[in-house]
């Protein structure tokens, strides 16, 4: 893990004056009910340009943005397949990000900043496969040279809370941040959820992204400060006083050097492949925890699939708790391998107006030898979408199991089959979906996701004390205690 270096910036290239007019526009374009432009939020009167001398305040005239731009919008305008995309929509946002730029609204721009004009239009494509990442060498400056926000967050409706302090900046946690750097939360959170991607009519995955990743969103689509202004509640004040109440306390933190905190749009997803996937045998039950379905050796994952509900079965345990949070999907082969596993009758994973190249899966699945028949408790949340929500489709389709924890990002339709461009004046990184894909269900909505059985939130509290009420849940269900 590379060291912690919490060393200032001296200088600052393309500080929040030279930033906040292209926020704006980008604000203003911003997709879904997420979208809203903070309070406090002013265009200067003038914007003063950042220096050119390293990727992070290099300057691109007009003219070549207008040539990275006329490929973004012929990709999105031509090639993807917008399962769940408003077209009229998706038209004007991109019709106004043109005059933007054609009015010279904002002279020459910095990558980050044409990133900032452009990503809230990929996600207002509304496809979870759908990403723009900054270039390959911003990617670079993100991993070894960015400072980013220190604090671990989570957010509860328009609330924003301090879990960690893991650079020891004496931030208590539990402490609710209600102004940073002269943001309101709510509109910070409404600015970072309006530039992430999701799926349909989604709004738990931009959340949950938000909250894991809010450092490296911030710096991505808000600004790049070397210290952070902070107006808090402390933990011990009662919950829910304004933020101009005398009771709120101020301070300033600085930003932090850590690589463990720079994460690029697509890789929130790509991150994860070939995650491990844990297992555990206790008296009463067992625990298996699959976070991801893309392996770069799928031959090991089937074998361990296979010596697992082996062992379950000579142990005798008729209660299993899969955990699927986390899980953004992969791909169909290691999905279905585990479906094997939960069946007693041959069922089809794909519907039959999938593409040829499905139709392995659009046949009915046999049951594996060693097939789980006993009690199933599957833990679901809003990472859930491409692979991973099809599984849950099926598996609540057919009644197979307990769904517990928080709804799922995507559902029984969702598109993919990504294919990758390039913008070659600024490197910016463009993946677009070209194809739909369904599972074979009925009675489920498309473009929202999949609710759960038995619904179980997280409070503040639970992320304080590291518990986990979802598995606790589970275990409940399942008659067994915490301590196991």
């Amino acid at each position: 893990m590379p060291a912690i270096d919490a060393t200032r910036r001296s200088e600052q290239p393309g500080g929040q004056g030279a930033v906040r007019l292209v926020l704006l526009a980008a604000v203003v374009l911003a997709a879904g009910d997420c979208a809203s432009t903070s309070p406090d939020a002013a265009t200067p009167a003038t914007v003063q340009l950042p220096r050119a001398s390293s990727v992070l305040g290099r300057l691109y005239a007009v003219e070549e943005l207008h040539r990275d731009f006329r490929k973004f919008r012929t990709i999105l305008e031509r090639k993807t397949v917008g399962l769940y995309t408003d077209r009229a929509r998706l038209t004007a946002m991109l019709d106004e990000a043109e005059v933007v730029l054609a009015e010279s609204m904002t002279g020459p721009m910095t990558e980050l900043q044409f990133y900032r004009l452009l990503a809230p239009i990929i996600a207002g494509l509304r496809c979870g496969h759908s990403f723009l990442s900054v270039s390959a060498e911003m990617e670079g400056h993100l991993r070894t040279e960015a400072l980013f926000f220190p604090l671990g967050v989570r957010i509860f409706g328009d609330r924003l809370f301090v879990v960690e302090d893991g650079h020891g900046l004496g931030v208590p946690p539990g402490s609710e941040i209600l102004v940073l750097n002269g943001k309101v939360a709510a509109g910070l959170i409404q600015l970072i959820c309006s530039n992430a991607v999701t799926v349909g009519r989604d709004h738990g995955h931009p959340r949950r992204d938000a909250e894991l990743w809010f450092a490296s969103l911030y710096y991505s689509y808000v600004d790049t400060p070397d210290r952070f202004a902070l107006e808090l509640l402390p933990p011990e004040l009662p919950a829910g006083l304004p933020a101009e109440s005398d009771t709120a306390v101020t301070m300033e933190i600085p930003a932090v050097r850590d690589a463990r905190l720079a994460k690029l749009a697509q890789a929130i997803v790509y991150d994860m492949v070939s995650a491990p996937y844990p297992r555990a045998f206790q008296e009463h039950h067992a625990v298996l925890t699959i976070t991801t379905f893309s392996y770069r050796k799928p031959k090991a994952y089937y074998a361990f699939l296979k010596d697992f509900f082996a062992e379950l079965s000579a142990r005798q345990l008729d209660t299993l708790i899969l955990d699927l949070r986390g899980n953004y999907g992969g791909s169909p082969a290691p999905t279905a391998e585990l479906f094997k596993y939960l069946l007693d009758k041959p069922i089809p994973f794909f519907a039959r107006n999938n593409p040829v190249y499905l139709a392995p899966w659009k046949k009915p699945q046999k049951p594996a030898l060693e097939a789980f028949h006993g009690t199933l408790h599957v833990l679901v949340d809003a990472a859930a979408f491409s692979m991973n929500s099809f599984l849950i489709s099926l598996l609540k389709h057919h009644g197979i199991g307990t769904l517990v924890g928080s709804a799922t990002a995507g559902s029984w339709a969702c598109s993919d089959a990504a294919m990758g461009a390039t913008l070659k004046t600024t490197g910016l990184r463009l993946k677009y979906s070209t194809q739909a894909f369904y599972t074979p269900v009925q009675g489920q909505e498309a473009g929202i996701g999949i609710a759960p059985d038995i619904p179980v939130e997280w409070t503040l509290a639970d992320h304080l004390a590291g518990r986990d009420p979802v598995l606790a849940a589970a275990l409940a269900l399942a008659g067994a205690s915490a301590a196991d």
